[in-house]
């Protein structure tokens, strides 16, 4: 699953919201909360830090793991034993 988790500034009751290229759905869920304006320092952090910035960290998250990598590799190796047979 791919998702994408941002902070923006919604100006004149509206917010734009960029999708990178290799962002493929056809269906998007949205849920906008408020955020706390009271913890301002996680805020200002927030919108300081640069949009690219941040979808760089979010593609460099590992969500794979052992046992979603398994059954990949198992397929592979079995794909790798085939022979190519000419007609």
């Amino acid at each position: 699953m791919q998702a994408l988790r941002n902070i923006y500034t919604v100006e004149n009751h509206r917010i734009v919201i960029d999708l990178p290229k290799s962002f493929n759905h056809a269906a998007v869920e949205i849920i906008i909360l408020p955020l706390d304006p009271s913890n301002k320092e996680t805020f200002t952090k927030s919108l300081s830090i640069d949009k690219k910035e941040r979808l760089k960290k979010l593609l460099a998250i590992n969500v794979w793991n052992e046992d979603d990598i398994k059954p990949i590799t198992e397929t592979q190796s079995l794909i790798n034993q085939w022979e190519i047979e000419e007609f």
